[in-house]
């Protein structure tokens, strides 16, 4: 067997190490051919061929960036640059910050080592070359390099396909230029705020063409976040779609997807659930809650906004629920506020949660002629919620304004603005956010 640097053997026990950890590739800088020589033999005994050598700092730094190392063996005093300066430069770069760096050194007391690891070495090896030590010390720190290679592949692999997920989720709200053409249809200007908690959410708000005079809105909220909640919202958003000709009755639309939702959601997945029929002709709108927090309602613009408070049971819990439609006045100057319950439950920087009535408190105490936009804009500002605020839930709003509109101005958030009326509302509202 080859002899180490103290004329001993180079391990008392063989390791069988796998192909990961022996297809390394090591680079061997030191400005002493023989301690080459001697760490090129310890690795070899042990199977490790992908190996190259520099004889001195400035090599070793071009090595490093034509080589492309796994790992580094560095010796810590050569002539040109020593093992600091080039661990030093190494780190520097983001191509090689996170390479393993095993500096070697023949002096190691409290103040080198605090030295070294500072200088950004990942570990040391103490001079003359001990076998033993070398190859568990390599070993370790290969098997923790491609750990960590794995996680961030997979990490990327992650980003990705939740990228592609939340695109797919955008795309189930509404496109902004129908919902303003639709709108506009409608004499209505419509705005909405929604921001998930994390890259996916569980809240799905959307538009239902029914006929010329009126349109359905609907606004949901599955408990959890991430990937479950995110894919309970397309379940739903199939569902609502497949029984189109229950969308002008509230209360039969709702109760026909509990059914469903109960036999799909596992146990303790639920959804609050809001469904409103804007009736324009009639001057009237008819709803039907699961669970979701009251909508708020300004019915003319010298009246004060109040709750529309129709509690029950939540989507998905309970089979055999018959949730009731209610009916308010909806005439010519009124104002609708739909919001999950991520807006009167986020807490402030003191810790406050405005709640239900507080809304209807900031609500009542914004100017009028504001925009559906800037109403959402006072109501976030009275909950403490910033564009930089962490969110802790999932928050979604919707503001639909029947109060006289100012000119007709170019938008690009899906605000609409007031018009002459078309002769029909279109009916792709919800085919996607562009």
């Amino acid at each position: 067997m080859p002899l180490s640097a103290q004329g001993g053997e180079v391990t008392s026990e063989d390791r069988i190490l796998s192909d990961d950890v022996t297809g390394a590739k090591i680079l061997i800088a030191d400005d002493d051919p023989l301690c080459r020589q001697l760490v090129a033999g310890v690795l070899r005994q042990q199977k490790f061929t992908r190996l190259e050598f520099a004889d001195g700092g400035r090599s070793a730094l071009e090595q490093v960036r034509s080589f492309r190392p796994d790992l580094i063996l560095l010796d810590m005093q050569m002539p040109d640059l020593n093992g600091l300066d080039v661990c030093g430069q190494l780190r520097a770069d983001p191509d090689f910050a996170d390479v393993p760096i095993l500096l070697q050194t023949a002096t190691v007391d409290r103040k080198k080592m605090g030295e070294l690891f500072c200088g950004g070495a990942s570990d040391f090896l103490s001079k003359p070359v001990n076998p033993s030590e070398l190859i568990a010390r390599v070993v370790a720190h290969i098997e923790r390099w491609n750990s960590l290679r794995e996680l961030r592949f997979y990490r990327e692999r992650i980003s990705r396909e939740l990228e592609a997920a939340r695109r797919m989720q955008f795309e189930l709200l509404p496109e902004p230029a129908a919902l303003q053409e639709a709108a506009h249809a409608l004499g209505l200007r419509i705005a909405s705020y929604n921001r998930p908690s994390s890259e996916l959410g569980g809240d799905l708000w959307g538009v239902l063409p029914i006929d010329d005079g009126s349109f359905g809105i609907f606004l949901a909220d599955f408990t959890g976040h991430g990937v479950n909640a995110a894919l309970n919202t397309f379940r739903l958003h199939a569902l609502i779609h497949e029984y189109k000709e229950l969308h002008g009755d509230p209360g039969a639309l709702v109760s026909m997807l509990n059914e469903r939702l109960v036999r799909l959601l596992r146990i303790g997945q639920f959804a609050t659930f809001l469904y409103v029929v804007v009736d324009h002709q009639k001057g009237e709108i008819r709803f039907a809650s699961a669970g979701a927090p009251p909508a708020i309602l300004v019915q003319g613009t010298a009246a004060r906004a109040r709750l529309c408070d129709t509690s029950s049971l939540p989507l998905g819990i309970e089979r055999g629920v018959q949730y009731l439609t209610s009916k308010r006045r909806f005439p010519a100057g009124s104002l609708l506020l739909l919001f999950s319950d991520g807006l009167p439950e986020f807490p402030n920087a003191k810790g406050r949660r405005i709640g239900d009535k507080g809304l209807v408190t900031a609500l009542n105490a914004c100017p009028a002629g504001l925009t559906p936009k800037e109403v959402i804009d006072q109501l976030c500002a009275a909950a403490g919620i910033t564009a930089t605020s962490p969110l802790p839930d999932d928050t979604t709003i919707v503001c639909l304004d029947r109060r006289i509109a100012p000119p007709a101005t170019p938008c690009d958030d899906g605000r609409a603005v007031r018009t002459p009326a078309a002769k029909q509302v279109p009916t792709n509202l919800s085919n996607g956010a562009r």
